[in-house]
């Protein structure tokens, strides 16, 4: 294919776009047939980075219309209601578009660079700057540029889902940070008193415990004023039934980590596929196979009588958990199995009346082995395999650990043994392409395992990691 280099170098905008426009009718016109492969891929690629450098120019244009007035003078109560009734967008589409116009320019400044430069993606920026507005309030101005630097960083491994995952652990991290100058007097609580002069250098009123506190709103700061109260992670909790004329019933709500990781668990086995007695594939979609899950757990609780009129047994909830975090002495947040963090009051809560496991990880985050060898993973391996690779660690699959299945990298029939270094969790699919397509699976030097296309799909053959289990570092990224 050949376009007309000419890209309309004068200073007319109006004449630019219709350039713009001209190399797309001659886009749409080609023959895509007589494409290469390398081809292909380049224009697929350039097309969807053409996207987000579309919608940054677009961003400057609302500014501007904002800034004049533009919509008011023309009849619309704001620009989003003229964008609605010129393009028929719906209100909830137009005021995306003209609130990331808004933060790009504004709000998050890189953000909108990475935008225009076609490195990022427009979803990816909306998460961006919705977790950037979201930060702690008491952040430094160098930690808020970080923590967008590093989302922005992070948007080249990850999507938009794993994006949102991804900025709520570090909204969670920078809450547990402790901000205060160094040396200033810790808040007093019923262990301590409050001090006059500064902490010496060698004391033991650090900022671990001023960080996290223990909820006590009742406590006077150092320098007598009153200490805010945490905000209970459980107040964002709602949960509605909307009954429709046709006679059903809209259920719409959100929930906090916790909430949402007990729901996924208790539904999660039950939303499991369930092929016919004549191994016909199950054909109900997986929002209807949770819907059912969710129906089959009431009425398995209503039956049994199960529901207590007060109190009852707490579902079995797992959470990951660094060490000193556990302690209150750490940064990092505690986990859900869906990759969403815990805040620490709620980890404290939950610790008081649970069951603890140990799992004592080396440098690298890879599981001791455990030392036995068994031709069927025992539960005890099972955890620490969930524990190293967090999930199904074929790249780009993000399926938590119960969804998955342990692999032998070496089959035992071949004298391969049941221990950890020689196991992976992957899910039911790819479980199956690994062993039908030829995947060849080794591990690092850390200890992770690394996969090898077959020549066909890669003739390099170039390992390749799975980027969903194993999120980077969010501490040093925004210290």
């Amino acid at each position: 294919m050949v376009f007309d280099d000419d890209l309309g170098d004068g200073p007319d905008p109006p004449a630019r776009l219709a350039t713009i426009s001209r190399h797309l009718d001659g886009l749409l016109a080609a023959q895509a047939w007589q494409l290469s492969d390398g081809e292909l891929a380049g224009l697929i690629e350039g097309m969807c980075r053409l996207t987000g450098r579309v919608a940054a120019a677009r961003g400057l244009l609302f500014v501007e219309a904002q800034d004049r007035g533009f919509a008011v003078r023309h009849g619309a109560t704001d620009l989003a209601g003229w964008l609605r009734d010129r393009l028929r967008l719906t209100t909830r589409d137009a005021r995306r578009q003209v609130t990331l116009a808004h933060d790009t320019t504004t709000m998050c400044t890189a953000t909108g660079t990475a935008l225009a430069e076609g490195t990022i993606t427009v979803e990816q920026a909306v998460v961006i700057c919705d977790a950037i507005r979201t930060l702690p309030t008491d952040v430094t101005g160098e930690q808020r540029a970080a923590a967008e630097q590093a989302l922005i960083g992070f948007a080249d491994q990850f999507d938009p889902y794993h994006l949102v995952k991804l900025a709520a652990r570090l909204r969670e991290t920078l809450t547990t940070i402790d901000t205060s100058p160094g040396g200033d007097d810790p808040p007093t609580d019923n262990h301590t008193k409050p001090r006059s002069g500064k902490t010496d250098s060698g004391g033991s009123g650090g900022t671990g415990d001023t960080a996290s506190g223990d909820g006590d709103s009742g406590a006077d700061s150092g320098d007598g004023g009153r200490e805010k109260p945490s905000p209970d992670p459980a107040d964002i909790r709602r949960l509605t039934l909307t009954d429709t004329p046709a006679g059903t019933t809209l259920i719409n709500g959100e929930l906090d980590a916790e909430g949402a990781a007990l729901l996924r668990t208790a539904l999660d086995s039950l939303a499991a596929p369930q092929p016919t007695n004549d191994t016909t594939p199950d054909r109900r979609n997986p929002a209807r196979r949770r819907a059912d899950a969710l129906l089959d757990l009431i009425t398995r609780a209503l039956s049994a009588a199960a529901v207590p009129a007060s109190g009852g047994v707490r579902p079995h909830l797992t959470v990951t958990i660094d060490g000193n975090t556990l302690l209150a002495s750490g940064t990092n947040p505690a986990l859900t199995s869906w990759g969403l963090p815990l805040p620490h009051s709620t980890l404290t809560r939950l610790s008081c009346d649970a069951e603890i496991s140990r799992i004592i990880l080396d440098p690298a985050s890879v599981p001791l082995d455990i030392g036995r060898s068994t031709r069927v993973v025992p539960p005890h391996l099972r955890r620490a395999l969930a524990a190293r690779d967090r999930g199904c660690t074929f790249p780009g699959c993000d399926r938590p650990p119960s969804w998955c299945e342990a692999h032998h990298v070496i089959h035992w029939t071949h004298s391969g043994i049941t221990a950890l270094h020689n196991l992976v969790l992957l899910c039911g699919h790819h479980h199956r392409q690994v062993h039908h397509d030829g995947w060849t699976i080794l591990f690092t030097d850390t200890g992770h395992p690394a996969y090898i296309p077959p020549w066909r799909i890669d003739p390099a053959q170039r390992p390749r990691q799975n980027p969903y289990t194993h999120p980077p570092d969010l501490l040093t990224s925004v210290t």
